[in-house]
């Protein structure tokens, strides 16, 4: 329920955000006026300083504690209320606002943290890549609107040739080194729209939307002389073969869409590696150009 009031209120625009906690404010502040000094309403002037922590910006949450504090001093200083000394009102002004100001900075910091948790468990730790689980989502919404819209998308599988090598020759230090070079390469290659993931161990997946088989092997072409040349670069004796799926029609399911760019992959090993093999999917049987493209 918390995940979804969250989803709810972030998504709204700063500046209803905003006036929603100064109307809030107001309301607060006459019906605390209007009920007099004896009943107390501390907790709803943390209404809006929670909300605006939650929300909006943590230097904008402070602004609303600082907002909320006035206003309960000048409800306070108008009450009439028999004070021993007058500097006890501002005191107590000043405590207040401590309190406000303390509650906005831990909401934001918590919000922060579960922003930054949710975000870890949708990447993968070493390349920062979407993982598995996340891109296996994003593919099922992109197959949707391209089944909707009539669009054709393309899904390539990636695997690192001689990586287990190495690991064992070079150490898993230097894997990881590979690992995180080549996530980098495919983060700065990606368009906006497109979306690549480490599927585990030196596997790899890019999804790219409204995509065809010409745009398709320009994007792949492109990505595996790039790839082979940072392998060049770094004397890391490995290649890379890639099976690209491009789907006239999006299958039933992000798995089988991912099974089918695998066994193109596959055909690449069984050729010789570091290629690429390309295949067309739709109504009709599958259509492949009958090339391996060697690097």
């Amino acid at each position: 329920m918390l995940d979804k009031d969250h989803l709810i209120l972030s998504s709204q625009p700063p500046l209803r955000v905003s006036l929603l906690c100064a109307l809030i404010l107001i309301v607060v502040g006459i019906t605390d006026y209007l009920t007099g000094y004896e009943i107390a309403f501390s907790l709803f002037y943390l209404a809006p300083v929670g909300i605006a922590a939650w929300c909006l910006s943590r230097p904008m949450a402070i602004f609303v504690a600082l907002l909320a504090a006035f206003m309960w001093l000048l409800v306070d200083y108008t009450s009439g209320y028999p004070y021993s000394h007058p500097a006890i009102t501002y005191w107590n002004a000043a405590v207040r606002l401590s309190f406000f100001v303390l509650t906005a900075y831990l909401i934001s910091t918590i919000r922060l943290l579960l922003e930054t948790q949710t975000s870890l468990a949708q990447l993968d730790g070493l390349t920062g890549l979407m993982n598995g689980r996340t891109f296996a989502q994003a593919c099922s919404s992109v197959f949707n609107l391209s089944r909707r819209h009539g669009h054709t998308t393309t899904l390539g599988y990636m695997d690192i040739d001689g990586f287990k090598g190495v690991n064992d020759s070079l150490g898993h230090t230097v894997g990881d080194e590979v690992l995180k070079a080549v996530g980098n390469t495919l983060a700065i290659r990606l368009r906006g729209s497109d979306m690549g993931a480490r599927l585990g161990g030196d596997e790899f997946a890019i999804l790219l939307p409204e995509t065809t088989m010409a745009g398709a092997r320009s994007f792949f072409t492109e990505l595996h002389t790039e790839l082979v040349n940072l392998a060049v670069r770094n004397n890391w004796p490995i290649g890379f073969s890639l099976g690209v799926a491009v789907f006239r029609s999006p299958p039933g399911s992000s798995n089988e869409a991912v099974r089918q760019a695998d066994e193109l992959m596959y055909k690449v090993k069984r050729s010789g590696t570091n290629s690429i093999q390309f295949a067309e999917f739709g109504e009709r049987r599958p259509v492949s150009d009958g090339q391996v493209d060697k690097a």
